[in-house]
């Protein structure tokens, strides 16, 4: 096993893309904690899926762009699991597509605090376990959409694009402890509840990608497993685009 001994946090993980995440993470033998936010359910779903596998996890809800909320959830994991070694940021809040013209700078703000004072609040809250054992691991998840922008997503494409800022700084100033931040650059992903895209809108997108296919939330999980192991040892600020070759940079 890959983690094995390592301890997760997967924020979102209760959505189809992070339950995936944190159901591979705990098939190498880490310890996850599945982070909700409403959805307690599909939480508790991912955790009993786990437990069946005979991995080991824990449910906790947590609002991330809240700070106390978020140090509630770091502690408990610690005492149930000793440390902290992976932080997977997926939770991005609520998309919503606007004309440009009609968009306000709180819709703004609010797509930031999603993306960014999220990811901020969950970073600072693990450093410093991270610090002690001298090794962590990073992990932003951000849309492709930054590579090829789509009309009426500008207020999530600009908080995507301020995360990967975020995590190039992370990776600056957390290389002398040990710890690496990298970013996986998922591709538009299939799952049970697709927002604004019909099944034509689908197969149009997947015949525009080399592979001919759209991505599943398993082939994002297999590049945060990637980061997350120590066959990453080298490689921070990084971002890798799990899209089917669909933007090539």
């Amino acid at each position: 096993m890959k983690l094995k001994g390592k301890v997760a946090i997967v924020t979102a993980a209760s959505s189809d893309r992070g339950s995936a995440i944190a159901e591979l993470l705990a098939s190498e033998g880490a310890s996850v904690t599945i982070n909700y936010f409403k959805n307690r359910k599909s939480a508790e779903s991912v955790l009993k899926r786990i437990e069946n596998r005979g991995g080991k996890a824990m449910v906790k809800q947590a609002d991330v762009t809240v700070k106390a909320s978020v140090n509630k959830m770091v502690k408990e994991t610690v005492r149930k699991f000793g440390s902290i070694d992976i932080l997977v940021n997926n939770a991005h809040g609520t998309i919503r597509r606007k004309a440009l013209e009609a968009t306000v700078w709180n819709e703004f703000t609010e797509n930031l605090n999603g993306a960014i004072k999220g990811a901020h609040n969950c970073c600072l809250a693990v450093i410093s376990e991270m610090q002690k054992k001298k090794w962590g691991r990073i992990i932003n998840i951000m849309d492709n959409i930054v590579n090829e922008p789509v009309k009426g997503y500008t207020c999530h494409i600009t908080a995507q694009s301020a995360l990967v800022g975020l995590t190039r700084s992370l990776a600056v100033e957390l290389g002398r402890f040990g710890i690496t931040a990298n970013l996986v650059n998922a591709g538009f992903t299939l799952a049970k509840k697709t927002p604004h895209a019909p099944p034509r809108i689908q197969k149009a997108m997947a015949e525009q990608t080399p592979l001919q296919r759209l991505a599943l939330p398993i082939d994002i999980a297999k590049a945060v497993l990637f980061y997350a192991t120590d066959m990453s040892d080298f490689v921070t600020g990084n971002c890798l685009s799990v899209d089917g070759g669909k933007t090539m940079r």
